[in-house]
């Protein structure tokens, strides 16, 4: 499937949208305040599927108004406060509720659209169950010596490696060492 066509009546509230959804690798296709700039951009993507992501109204028209004529390879999904549900009742189409929740809304656009969610990119563990020993016994040094709290002796630890240009370890190891 293709990307995200975002019709809002508030422009902030489309660009809010739009960097939310491209943050998260999502394709935005275009925003519009209008429901007509939003089927004319669907129009482009003609043969492509889509979504369109809009508000309960827009300027010119309302969701409902919008679902009925939108074009048929785009699924719709609707943004509504708890009062706006009570009253809207349209079948075919998804809701979300506003105040939005992030990840509610770029899962549903994902599992819309197709597009494979990006696996989050983890910061690898670069310490060995060693260097994690000597950072240990040298926090357990200083908060005995020192009478510092574990925190503290943390935090100690980081300002010294920062201020020496050391590692974290050889500062912790330079403190086991009596260098310190």
């Amino acid at each position: 499937m293709g990307g995200v066509i975002i019709a809002c009546k508030d422009s902030g509230m489309c660009d809010k949208l739009s960097h939310t959804l491209a943050a998260a690798g999502i394709d935005v296709l275009g925003t519009a305040t209008k429901g007509a700039s939003a089927l004319q951009k669907a129009a482009r993507y003609y043969g492509d599927n889509g979504v369109l992501l809009c508000s309960y109204a827009m300027s010119d028209m309302t969701a409902s108004e919008l679902f009925r004529i939108m074009p048929e390879n785009f699924e719709m999904v609707v943004l509504l406060s708890a009062r706006q549900r009570v009253i809207f009742d349209e079948s075919g189409m998804l809701c979300l509720n506003i105040p939005i929740n992030r990840g509610d809304l770029i899962d549903t656009i994902f599992m819309l659209t197709g597009q494979q969610k990006p696996e989050p990119v983890r910061k690898p563990d670069s310490r060995s169950a060693s260097d994690k020993e000597i950072i240990f016994r040298a926090k357990a040094l200083l908060m005995e010596r020192n009478n510092m709290s574990e925190p503290d002796a943390h935090r100690f630890l980081q300002k010294r490696s920062m201020n020496t240009g050391q590692s974290l370890v050889s500062v912790a190891q330079n403190i086991l060492n009596g260098v310190l």
